[in-house]
């Protein structure tokens, strides 16, 4: 068996078990999964096949990673399938009941530890103000996290697309250096096709993972981004893995349900190595469409003045770090989108080797990056616009926009703001909802205002809160007809 070592990135297959196999049955999954291989490696070595190297692990529950470790240990199939863990708590030690630390993950010689899956963001649920944290201890520990993103089939048929997952992983990594970024691995999982057999097309799985890889570009740079690995999750199978597995950028698969069959999984990791050496070349168009702006309106401004303002005050004293290149790079993502800011650095470029007389233009690497830190005025105010006129799914307001930008608030006052922020734009609709000459508007927002803050102190699911699922538009006051 002849191994490829040209590779950029070294393919990887991980399987999640959720809430299934206790520790005896996982240690009958190992055995099995080892007899798995050993005709598929004997027919490749005589077919002298030329094969990727591929990376291979399971996260198994809790109960069964201690069996997992001893069991690889035994059968020696430690450097061959590695495991992690589902889930970490942000928090070191205490009485936190229930919580398992990254420290006690990393002990049992956990390599992997899963982050922000859809199912603890829904259930439980997991929410963005944490999953950074969760980054950050689990890369402290010497672990891999792996952060997942993905939209729900509301977010789908609402037109969001990959925008949403971009948002997502904007709050998971605006902690992490370039360096600490390097070692991330993503994982793109569309909530509407995990464990429905509603798999997407291999071109719309190639467009999506481009836009996550263009966004790591455009935030760390051009280095950073062809090192991260990305993978796709979402009802993978033997049957389509070969296929998927040959488009443009993608680097393997999150694999749910067809993991708890470990001759299902070896074929699944079998098709990996096999169908990965030879790639289709990336696609010319990306599937999805960002950029709810037009070019014209990129290069001219056309924001009322007070916001001209503030956009010129936080283009010029934000202070430069990972969260606000993430946050630029979505927001350039949403104006005009990458393809067009690299198509213009590009025109720059050429303008630059004719004003000098050069023949040769440069190749710079980390032209989308620096390109959107030079235009970082005109995307903010582009974002801006759009969502003053209400184009931007899940900004209610520009203020909005500021707080969850603003480094310097702690947790609570976030919180604090963006409730009460809510609770004004709320107030607003209600307010044109009900009609303007019915009741003064002074007397009906001290009502409606502090009704919605007493409400959200109570709720159970904060609905200013990211929470990673899609909702439908709070509109309270249609609920019931309100009299006065």
């Amino acid at each position: 068996m002849k191994y490829n070592d040209s590779a950029v990135r070294t393919p990887m297959i991980i399987g999640n078990w959720k809430m299934n196999l206790d520790h005896v049955q996982a240690g009958q999954w190992l055995l099995e999964y080892a007899g798995s291989n050993e005709g598929w490696i004997r027919r490749m070595e005589e077919s002298n096949t030329m094969v990727n190297r591929t990376e291979i692990g399971v996260l198994p529950s809790f109960t069964s990673l201690l069996a997992i470790r001893d069991m690889a240990r035994k059968t020696k199939m430690t450097s061959e399938l590695y495991f992690g863990a589902q889930n970490v708590s942000e928090l070191d030690a205490g009485a936190y009941t229930g919580d398992i630390s990254a420290q006690m993950l990393a002990a049992l010689d956990c390599r992997y530890v899963l982050v922000g899956h859809s199912e603890q963001r829904r259930y439980h649920p997991e929410d963005d103000d944490n999953i950074d944290q969760k980054v950050r201890v689990v890369l402290d520990a010497g672990m891999t996290p792996i952060i997942c993103i993905g939209e729900t089939k509301l977010g789908r048929d609402n037109g969001i697309g990959i925008d949403y997952a971009l948002n997502q992983l904007v709050a998971a990594v605006r902690m992490l250096s370039a360096a600490d970024m390097c070692k991330v691995i993503v994982a793109y999982e569309p909530v509407w096709s995990i464990g429905t057999g509603a798999t997407p097309e291999p071109p719309v799985i190639e467009s999506a993972l481009a836009d996550i890889r263009d966004f790591i570009n455009a935030t760390f740079g051009a280095d950073v981004a062809e090192k991260v690995r990305i993978l796709y999750g979402g009802s993978v199978k033997p049957d389509n893995a070969a296929a998927i597995i040959r488009r443009y950028g993608i680097d393997g698969f999150l694999v749910g349900g067809a993991s708890l069959d470990p001759r299902q999984f070896a074929k699944i990791c079998h098709r990996v190595a096999e169908s990965s050496v030879v790639r289709l070349r990336r696609s010319a168009e990306t599937i999805y469409l960002p950029g709810k702006g037009t070019v014209q309106e990129f290069a001219e401004s056309t924001l009322q003045a007070p916001h001209q303002i503030t956009a010129e005050q936080v283009a010029n004293n934000h202070p430069d770090n990972a969260a606000w290149r993430a946050a630029l790079a979505l927001a350039a993502y949403r104006t005009v989108g990458f393809k067009w800011l690299e198509e213009q650095a590009d025109i720059e470029n050429e303008d630059a080797a004719d004003a000098s007389g050069t023949m040769m233009v440069g190749g710079d690497p980390d032209v989308l990056r620096d390109t959107i830190w030079a235009n970082r005025l005109r995307i903010i105010e582009s974002l801006m616009k759009l969502i003053d006129e209400g184009r931007i799914r899940g900004l209610f307001s520009i203020r909005q926009w500021l707080i969850e930008c603003d480094d310097s608030l702690d947790y609570e006052n976030r919180c604090d703001m963006l409730a009460e922020e809510m609770a004004n734009v709320s107030c607003l609709r209600a307010y044109e909802e009900l009609g303007r000459d019915r009741i003064d508007f002074e007397e009906f927002r001290v009502a409606f205002v502090s009704g919605y803050l007493l409400c959200d102190v109570d709720t159970r699911n904060r609905l200013w809160r990211i929470r990673g699922i899609d909702r439908k538009k709070h509109s309270p006051w249609k609920e019931h007809k309100l009299s006065f």
